[in-house]
This record gives C-alpha cells, structure tokens and sequence, in this order.
C-alpha cells in the first residue's frame, strides 16, 4: 500500500488541467460494500427486487460511486498531499453492475494563498455515454 500514488503539489497544477481513469463495476464490489456498510437494501442485492421497481438489475449503491472520487484525490490526482474538504455529489442515472466507468475531473479553481483547488468531476457510463454523476469539490493540500 502506498506505492503508486501521485504527489501533485498545488504549484503543479494548471486551470482547466484534466485527469480521467476508468473502473468496471463487479458483483463482487457490490456485495463487499454492502458488507462494508451494512447498507444491504434490496434495490442493492435482489435483481428481481430491483427490476419489479422498474430498474435494469441491481443497483450499485452511489457510495461506490463516491468512493470513485475518493480514489481519485487520494491515490491518483492529486493524490498523496490532498484530502477532500466538501463535496457536492448529484446522481443522474443509476449504475449497473459490469459498467465500466470513467471518471473524469477538470481544475475549475486554485487558490494557492488557502492551499485548496476546485474540481468538477463527471461520472459516465464508457459504453452508452450517459453520465451517472456530477460533483464539484474542494480539495485540500496537505503539505
């Protein structure tokens, strides 16, 4: 643990400098954050459940999702010299379990006097282009 984790200090970056990865969503990821969490709603667990509800399947819970943007500020971009401050998280579409995933996030801000950055961030389905998350956050750095 902690080998191959970005140190992007806030001098590094650039307005509207952009960083993307990508995520294919298991049932594995579904069951474990369940356990997790305890969050073991049926809409989460029961395919059956989920469609008689007018879903495609089960869905996978937004905190996985959330969890996405959490990998990305502390392991990937900034990465180690960073902690989210506030974070603002709206869900557009649900999310199915085999869809991969990119998380995309643009610089909207710096304020290097406060050591803080703003990030917008997209979550989209790769394979049908719908977005399934927007967010805006505030960044803090560490160092």
């Amino acid at each position: 643990m902690g080998t191959n984790i970005s140190e992007y200090k806030i001098k590094d970056l650039l307005l509207g400098q952009e960083f993307s990865f990508t995520k294919k969503i298991s049932s594995s990821d579904v069951d474990m954050f369940a356990k997790l969490t305890g969050d073991n709603s049926p809409i989460h667990m029961e395919g059956r459940f989920a469609r008689e509800r007018g879903f495609k399947d089960r869905v996978v819970h937004g905190g996985i999702l959330v969890g996405c943007i959490s990998n990305l500020v502390g392991t990937r971009f900034p990465g180690k010299n960073s902690i989210i401050q506030t974070l603002e998280v709206k869900f557009s579409n649900p999310t199915y379990i085999g869809d991969a995933l990119k998380i995309h996030s643009i610089v909207d801000q710096i304020s290097e006097s406060v050591g803080t950055i703003i990030l917008k961030l997209t979550i989209t389905n790769i394979d049908t282009s719908q977005v399934l998350l927007k967010s805006k956050l505030q960044v803090g750095f560490t160092n």
